[in-house]
């Protein structure tokens, strides 16, 4: 357990670009938030979980996604929390890799495990970043590996 801890504290997400996105209109449930992103970044986290299972296809509305709808879903939920009690940032699904320590963990998979079937699967990864107004980055999490590991990779 020790050393899944100490590999957890040296994942991070390194940004690539933003993925094309069009927000969508999220119908959210009783949403019961003290005001800060955090809280609204972990309450994405577990909506997301709630109502999506890990697929190699979107298909949200039938509650089945990869890191592309987990991505768009999450930042959807969190955009609607933020106008629903008016915190002041926006979300967005980016691109990123995932790295331990300086090691670019996808560029091991694509070399060693992958083959011709599964690369674009592992070229890149989707997440979430939490802006303020003035577009600086204020926080990042990954709704598809919360889901699928538990692990909250906050930012």
């Amino acid at each position: 357990m020790v050393a899944v801890l100490y590999i957890k504290s040296k994942v991070h997400l390194v940004y690539l670009h933003d993925r094309p996105y069009q927000a969508e209109r999220v119908i959210t449930s009783e949403i019961v938030v003290d005001q800060k992103i955090e809280t609204t970044m972990r309450y994405a986290m577990s909506e997301t979980a709630n109502r999506l299972e890990f697929a190699a296809k979107n298909d949200i509305a039938n509650g089945k996604a990869n890191c592309v709808g987990y991505a768009r879903l999450a930042a959807d939920i969190c955009n609607d929390v933020f106008k629903q009690n008016n915190i002041k940032a926006k979300a967005k699904p980016v691109v990123g890799h995932y790295y331990v320590g300086s090691i670019n963990i996808h560029d091991i998979v694509l070399k060693y495990i992958t083959d011709d079937k599964t690369k674009n699967f592992w070229k890149d990864h989707d997440y979430v970043q939490i802006l303020d107004l003035s577009n600086n980055v204020i926080g990042s999490f990954d709704p598809s590996v919360y889901d699928l590991t538990g692990f909250d990779f906050t930012e």
